[in-house]
């Protein structure tokens, strides 16, 4: 028998800051309908204001490298401290920043490879946005991925006005699918834009 359509609705009761700084947290009351009828009682949840940000994964077919970039990063602070693991903090991402006012998402993306990794970018291509965190945040991040020679690229970068300081590495893909494959990454960004570039991109283009 088929199941009857859900109604998909919610109602926002109220949303108020409850801090606005760098970042920013919302007071969020809502409810919204039940798969098998009714509404839910009002939820409470602090919404962590994270916006929307590009992400562009850079990467060098004729050579066989990816392009990932190295930094310490505020959120891995805390477990590298508590496993005393200092090198922990220090993450493997795809060039990545937040949109900014008047931007469209592959205008950040161009932006970014040029802060992030010192390169203007000639062709991009969208691979898709996604929710990192939907239970607690409201950021969306666009994925991309262009084709680099990666040899223009220099070993170091980053605005020291944003307090960036980051180290560009560029990865053999067989080890970079390799480490993929036995958990050796844990950005979520970086897994997904690897596992489009090997399952998805290069297995196409090989299959043709």
């Amino acid at each position: 028998m088929a199941q009857q359509q859900h109604d998909k609705s919610f109602k926002i009761n109220s949303i108020n800051s409850g801090y606005d700084g760098f970042f920013k947290i919302d007071l969020i009351e809502f409810k919204h309908t039940l798969y098998q009828g009714g509404w839910t009682d009002t939820i409470r949840r602090e919404l962590f204001g994270r916006g929307e940000a590009a992400v562009l994964l850079l990467y060098d077919r004729s050579r066989e490298v990816v392009v990932l970039i190295e930094q310490c990063r505020a959120g891995a602070l805390t477990r590298a401290m508590h496993h005393q693991q200092n090198q922990q903090a220090w993450l493997l991402e795809p060039v990545a920043g937040m949109i900014d006012s008047g931007e469209t998402p592959e205008m950040a993306a161009r932006r970014e490879a040029i802060e992030e990794a010192g390169i203007e970018i000639a062709d991009v291509e969208f691979i898709c946005e996604f929710y990192p965190s939907p239970g607690g945040s409201d950021e969306i991040l666009h994925l991309f991925a262009a084709e680099v020679d990666s040899t223009l690229l220099a070993d170091f970068a980053g605005l020291p006005e944003d307090n960036e300081d980051i180290k560009i590495l560029k990865v053999p893909f067989a080890q970079a699918k390799r480490r993929l494959l036995t958990g050796g990454y844990n950005v979520a960004s970086t897994i997904i834009a690897l596992q489009w570039l090997f399952f998805q991109k290069l297995s196409a283009h090989s299959a043709e």
